[in-house]
Formats: structure tokens, sequence, C-alpha cells
């Protein structure tokens, strides 16, 4: 998947792109409340809403600027289909014979994003993790599997734009100290994560390849005082690899 570009880059574009972001975020904001965040002159605001009004990718609703329908169309054409077909059969059919949470994440410029994901539990107020869409290589199960596939080059330069922020306590924050973990997930295929993304929550994740390239990574996983490091690395793990192995199959077919 790209990472970077080394062409020209425009800050007006960036800008634009950052607006439509925060919109999508917000579910809305009017011009003040983007001033409030944004750090640019209201003119420039207006100017950057009104144009992304004007190209139809958003709306407006009484002095709200919200996201248009025609956004969520192009969203819905980008999606990889015969990649999401796979993951979601894939994804159920985990959630359904562990009981755990399932999740794929397709991977994007260093980032995971969420393709579906899948829980047949009740929801548990600890060991849950708060709904993203969006997350870091570092702190994930399938995250951390990936980057231990990659060359040192590539994890340095995700690791460089993206950083590693601490997002609880027993997040690594330490470079060195990723690598060795890095090392030894390489050697076992797989890679755990212990309350290192949200407090409670343990899981197991692995990279999912198609035509020799990592498309993204499938995890399983739940609160810690259901699933015990035993059955993390045992049962869960072998679930995992062999659902993995299944999608590769599915995906070169």
């Amino acid at each position: 998947m790209i990472e970077t570009t080394n062409g020209r880059t425009l800050k007006t574009t960036r800008t634009s792109l950052r607006i439509l972001e925060l919109v999508l975020e917000h579910d809305g904001l009017t011009l003040a409340e983007l001033d409030a965040i944004v750090d640019k002159p209201k003119s420039s605001l207006h100017g950057h809403l009104a144009t992304l009004l004007e190209c139809r990718y958003l709306v407006r609703d009484g002095q709200t600027y919200v996201a248009s329908f025609k956004l969520a169309e192009l969203g819905d054409r980008a999606r990889p289909v015969e990649l999401e077909t796979v993951a979601t059969d894939t994804v159920e059919r985990i959630a359904e014979d562990t009981g755990e949470e399932a999740n794929f994440t397709v991977f994007e410029h260093g980032r995971l994003l969420l393709l579906h994901g899948s829980s047949n539990q009740a929801v548990d107020q600890e060991g849950d993790a708060p709904f993203r869409t969006e997350y870091y290589l570092h702190n994930t199960a399938a995250g951390k599997a990936i980057l231990a596939e990659l060359p040192r080059e590539r994890v340095d330069r995700i690791l460089d734009e993206w950083g590693m922020p601490r997002e609880i306590e027993a997040t690594i924050t330490d470079r060195e100290r990723l690598y060795d973990q890095l090392g030894e997930i390489a050697d076992e295929g797989y890679a755990i994560i212990d309350e290192e993304f949200a407090p409670g929550l343990v899981a197991v994740g692995a990279p999912v390849h198609a035509d020799g390239e990592i498309v993204g990574g499938l995890s399983i996983g739940g609160p810690k005082y259901r699933i015990n490091m035993t059955r993390l690395h045992g049962e869960l793990a072998a679930e995992l690899l062999d659902a993995v192995d299944e999608m590769e199959t599915a995906l070169d077919a």
C-alpha cells in the first residue's frame, strides 16, 4: 500500500481536507465552531467551506456544514469489494466460533482502517475499547504483526510520520523496545497486545496478504478477565492463523 509521495504538496488542499475531516469527526460544524479549532483566518475558512459546498462534498443545514451524500457515495466506491466480502465472512465466522470480538483492518498509509468488526458478546464495560475506525500500528495486535513483516526502513518511516503516542499506561513508546518485540513477533507469526490499546483489552493479530502484498490485519480479542494468555497464545492464535490462511487462499483464487 502507498505510504508517502515525494512530489510537491499543496497547503490549501491539505487545509480543505482537514476541514472535511473535522466536519465528519464532529458530525457537522458551523463556521464559528471551525474557527475555534483551526488556526486560519475566518475568511480563509469560509473560502474552503464555500469550495467544498460548491463541489458538493458538504451541504448546509442552517448554519451548520455537514458531509454530503456524494461523499458517502465516493467512500462506497473506494471500498475493496472482494476484500470486504472475504473479510466480512471471515470476521463473522470467527466471532461466532470464539464468542469474542474479531476485526479486519485495511493497511494503508501507515495506519489501520476498520473494514469490518463483529462481536457476539454482550457489551462489557470493563475491557471495551472506544469505538474507532482508524488505528496506530505500534499498539494494536494486527498493527504490530504487520510492522514485524516490514523492512526496518519502512517501519522507521511509519513511526517518523505517525509517532508512537501513549494511548494508555502500557502503550510502548520506545522504538528499541518495540523493535525487540517485532523480532519475537516475526518468529511467532502473530502479535499479542496486553492492555496496550485500551484498559482490560487483550488481542491477537496477524497480517493478511493478497498477491504477496500485505493488505490488512485480522485480529481476535476481548476483555482480559475472560481471555487469559494461555487461551490467547493457544486456541485464539490457532483460530486466527487458520482464518488468515483461508482469507489469503480466497483472495488469491
